[in-house]
């Protein structure tokens, strides 16, 4: 998990949600979660990984840029606001 701030100041976590692939595979799919909203569902994004290592190491790596784009795109395809 890590911290990040988007446009407006908001706090968010970034996260890797365990989820289902293609042909029922196990990975996590990058997502975001209110920071102040406790027991906020995540947003998430299109991007998947193969394994919950892959992920978390992937959200590490990840540039501050890039993840705020993502949140912001995240946002948009949800029909939110956050």
């Amino acid at each position: 998990m890590r911290a990040i701030t988007d446009e407006d100041g908001k706090s968010w976590q970034v996260v890797a949600v365990e989820s289902t692939g293609a042909h029922l595979k196990r990975g996590t799919t990058l997502g975001f979660v209110a920071a102040d909203v406790p027991g906020a569902e995540p947003i998430l994004t299109s991007v998947t990984f193969n394994s919950v290592e892959a992920g978390e190491f992937a959200i590490t790596t990840m540039s501050e840029k890039e993840l705020r784009r993502r949140l912001a795109w995240a946002k948009t395809e949800a029909g939110r606001v956050v």
